[in-house]
């Protein structure tokens, strides 16, 4: 089970690594302005906070991940092969819309599968070991169309996308579903959920954070080519943040073994604004690899770290809802609004002017983070692990 656990990831993230730093260019070589490629990039995960919580809270109900996950991935598929094919903005704006809510579900609910066998096999904190392959498998495409196909991008772009989906259907026939011992959540308890000033105000910040790594994502890659970037430079410097997860995912479980979570959180919440103040003067694309480096330990506090904080401090039936919500805060409310906001700096001033906006975001993530570990501390932390103690 372990190995089609870490397969689910590594194909997932091998789109990932496709999506993420190119879809910005893509939509660009199409011949949309700045403002709409904003607009199709931030409604996305704006519709998915609407969407989301309805597909996870669905599969706690039902007890139907499996189902959920292969209707979602086969969806997805099909958007993106009709993003390939048309040339009008009103159709990609419709199709934007299909891609959120096949999309919404799939990383809620493969982190819930995840979680859930991790904790019935008695290792919660390994999580880290399985999407390390994640890790990889970003590092691996990213560089490989940089590297390949830049040049061919409009040609090979959707179809290399909607194959990896079909693959991760495939491989979504494999998971196990869901343990028949977890009692189905009651909705009426959704409220204990929302009313933990831990979670909410933890979620607040997490969305100014998800805006600043969605930015840096969709806009690297225009960002390197207005520096007149090699396109090996490029597949480099996209592709170098993946690889340093490796060795740091691997080291997660010993280092939560040493270090609190709040700690390691912490660091990452700090580390991001530095990252974006360097972007904002560096001159030569050169000198964007030092900032790259501090991206690993940024990664490893927001998606593996944060996720079993997350996992800690909520019931169990509500696991798949929880991991939804952080899932829609990080990649959700703040990309949506924050992407869309990108989109116009860079058609006014230019992408340099990005990284500003993320100075900004970033500060205020740092913030509230900041008050949700330190000021609130709920009974679900002191009775559910001593890794969440300072």
């Amino acid at each position: 089970m372990n190995f089609k656990l870490k397969a689910f990831y590594f194909i997932q993230f091998l789109s990932f690594g496709i999506l993420g730093p190119y879809l910005a260019l893509y939509l660009t070589q199409k011949g949309f302005t700045g403002t709409q490629v904003g607009l199709l990039l931030g409604m996305v995960p704006l519709l998915t906070v609407l969407i989301q919580p309805v597909w996870s809270a669905l599969s706690d109900i039902l007890h139907k991940r499996r189902p959920l996950l292969i209707i979602a991935c086969l969806g997805v598929s099909g958007t993106i092969i009709g993003l390939g094919l048309t040339t009008s903005f009103i159709s990609a704006i419709l199709l934007s819309f299909l891609f959120a809510i096949f999309t919404a579900p799939i990383t809620s609910i493969g982190t819930a599968i995840v979680l859930e066998y991790l904790n019935k096999i008695g290792k919660p904190d390994d999580y880290g070991l399985v999407r390390v392959w994640g890790s990889i498998a970003y590092a691996i495409s990213s560089m490989l169309l940089a590297s390949l196909f830049l040049d061919e991008i409009l040609i090979f772009f959707p179809w290399i996308v909607a194959g990896l989906y079909i693959l991760l259907a495939v491989i979504s026939t494999t998971l196990p579903e869901t343990q028949k011992t977890v009692l189905r959540p009651d909705p009426r308890d959704l409220k204990i959920l929302i009313s933990n000033p831990t979670f909410m105000v933890f979620l607040a910040g997490i969305i100014f954070i998800g805006a600043t790594l969605n930015i840096a994502v969709n806009y690297q890659t225009l960002f390197l080519q207005s520096l007149a970037s090699s396109k090996v430079l490029i597949g480099v410097i996209t592709s170098l943040p993946a690889l340093l997860e490796v060795p740091l995912m691997t080291l997660a479980p010993s280092a939560l073994k040493r270090i609190s979570m709040r700690r390691l959180i912490l660091a990452g919440a700090v580390i991001l604004p530095v990252r974006w103040l360097w972007y904002l003067f560096v001159q030569s694309p050169g000198w964007m690899l030092p900032a790259v480096i501090l991206n690993g330990i940024a990664t490893i506090a927001f998606e593996v770290i944060s996720i079993s904080f997350i996992d800690k401090i909520v019931d169990p039936k509500w696991r798949v809802t929880g991991q939804g919500l952080y899932s829609s805060a990080l990649y959700g409310i703040g990309p949506g609004i924050g992407l869309f906001i990108a989109g116009n700096i860079v058609e006014t001033f230019n992408v340099r002017a990005v990284w500003g906006l993320n100075i900004l975001l970033g500060a205020v993530g740092l913030v509230l983070i900041v008050i949700a570990l330190w000021r609130f501390q709920p009974s679900a932390e002191t009775s559910k692990g001593s890794s969440l103690k300072t």
